[in-house]
C-alpha cells in the first residue's frame, strides 16, 4: 500500500506538545488546534508515510497557515532560542566544572586542596541534578527536583537515594526522550545502575580506595549521558 499517495485531508496526524506525542487526529482538528495556539508553524508533526517529524509548515498543513506570513529562515529545530541556547551553555558549564573538580579532587583527597576539588563536584553535580529533574513531568516523576538534591545530604539513606536520584533519572529520561522520538540520547541504566552501586561500595574499608578510583571515569561517563539527554529535551521545548 503507497502511504505517499494518501490525501492529505485524510491524513490522520500526530503533533508534539510539550515533548510528548499527541494524536492522531484529523486535518479538521489540527485546524481548531491551529486557532487555539496548540499547533504553530513550528509545531513538529507527523502522518502515515512520512518519514520523520517535520514542522507543520513544511507539510500540506501549511495552507491553514497565513499566506501573507513569510515562511522562517531556518528551521526551528536549528534556530534555539537565545533562553534555551543559555540554559544548554549553562548545563555543559556545570558539567565541565563538575568534572575537572571530580578528576582533581579525589587523587588529591589525601590533601585540603582535594577535598575542595570534591566538595565543588558536588556542588555542581547538585546544580545539574535539579535541572534534569526538572525536565521529568511530575506525574511520572519518582521525585521532585528538590527532593533529589536534598535527600543527597541524609546521611546513610543518601547511598539508597542514589538508586532513585540517578538510576530513577536515567530511566525517566529515556522514557522522555524516547516520547520526543530523539535518537541517539539514550542513556545506559546499567551503567547508572553500576554507579549506584559502587557508590554504596565506598563504605567498605580497603575495597573503597579501588572504588574511588573507578568512580571517576564512570560518573563522569555515566553523567554525561544524562547531562546530554537533558540538554537534547531542552533543545525540543516548543519546538
Amino acid at each position: 500500500m503507497n502511504h505517499e499517495a494518501q490525501q492529505p485531508e485524510n491524513a490522520m496526524w500526530y503533533y508534539l506538545r510539550n515533548n510528548q506525542q499527541t494524536g492522531p487526529v484529523d486535518s479538521a482538528e489540527i485546524e481548531r488546534l491551529k486557532g487555539s495556539g496548540d499547533v504553530t508553524r513550528s509545531t513538529k508533526v507527523w502522518r502515515d508515510g512520512m518519514a520523520e517529524w517535520q514542522p507543520a509548515m513544511s507539510t500540506e498543513l501549511r495552507r491553514m497557515f497565513s499566506k501573507n506570513v513569510p515562511p522562517p529562515v531556518s528551521p526551528p529545530a536549528i534556530a534555539v532560542p537565545t533562553k534555551r541556547a543559555d540554559d544548554v551553555k549553562r548545563l555543559n558549564t556545570w558539567f565541565m566544572s563538575y568534572w575537572i573538580c571530580l578528576a582533581a579532587g579525589i587523587p588529591l583527597s589525601i590533601i585540603i586542596i582535594g577535598l575542595g576539588g570534591i566538595i565543588a563536584a558536588a556542588i555542581f553535580w547538585c546544580f545539574i541534578l535539579h535541572r534534569l529533574w526538572s525536565l521529568v513531568p511530575p506525574a511520572e516523576a519518582e521525585t521532585t527536583p528538590g527532593k533529589a538534591v536534598g535527600f543527597q545530604f541524609i546521611p546513610f539513606f543518601n547511598f539508597y537515594w542514589g538508586f532513585v536520584a540517578v538510576y530513577g533519572l536515567a530511566k525517566a529520561l529515556n522514557a522522555q526522550t524516547k516520547r520526543a522520538s530523539i535518537p541517539d540520547k539514550e542513556v545506559n541504566e546499567g551503567l547508572a545502575l553500576t554507579l549506584c552501586i559502587l557508590q554504596c561500595c565506598t563504605l567498605i574499608p580497603y575495597v573503597n580506595i579501588l572504588v574511588l578510583i573507578a568512580l571517576i571515569p564512570i560518573s563522569i561517563i555515566s553523567f554525561k549521558q544524562l547531562k546530554d539527554a537533558g540538554i537534547a529535551l531542552i533543545e525540543t521545548e516548543n519546538a
